[in-house]
């Protein structure tokens, strides 16, 4: 388990590299300790993940019960943040980036606490204030700012060119993508 120092420093550290600050990688290690106490941000999220997919859900004709839409949900929660780093492996080795890998995958895992805490709050601004376009305009420069942000770390851990975070930024949404797709047709 991660303890309240470690955390308060990766979540430090992906708010830095939100800010575009490339230092924010010194605040992750590079170690296999450090690469597994990084899923710990998927039980950290997993709070604010389930209050946006029940909203998600409360709009979706889902024909399932709720039981299996729990089920389905949840393993479809697990392989998200386990099919990517999978993946991921493969890829660094064959771009020549696997010695980039721990550092890349905790920086990407970490991210994930700001990228769902800014989806909270769009979420919550455009179902509460915002209606309509603006709701929609909202959510787009949500997901282009988190785009960006996937860019960039991927960009700057790896160090590769900005085609080639692009490219695995892609991958990224490909697979989750898919993922959500799979699982939406359980439902």
């Amino acid at each position: 388990m991660v303890t309240g120092g470690e955390l308060m420093r990766a979540v430090y550290g992906a708010w830095r590299l939100a800010l575009l600050d490339r230092k924010g990688l010194d605040c992750f290690d590079s170690t296999i300790e450090a690469y597994w106490k990084s899923f710990n941000a998927a039980v950290i999220v997993a709070p604010a993940y389930a209050f946006l997919l029940i909203l998600r859900l409360a709009e979706f004709d889902a024909r399932a019960g709720w039981f299996a839409v729990v089920a389905v949900e949840t393993l479809a929660y697990i392989i998200g943040w386990v099919a990517f780093p999978l993946i991921m492996i493969y890829v660094c080795d064959r771009i020549g980036r696997f010695d980039r890998y721990l550092r890349y995958i905790v920086a990407h895992n970490w991210s994930n606490v700001i990228q769902v805490g800014l989806f909270l709050v769009v979420t919550i601004v455009s179902k509460g204030l915002l209606g309509g376009a603006h709701s929609v305009l909202l959510g787009l420069a949500a997901t282009a700012a988190i785009l960006f942000y996937q860019w960039f770390i991927a960009r700057t851990a790896l160090e590769i060119t900005g085609g080639g975070a692009a490219a695995i930024v892609g991958l990224d949404l490909m697979i989750s993508v898919l993922i959500n797709l799979v699982s939406n047709r359980f439902l």
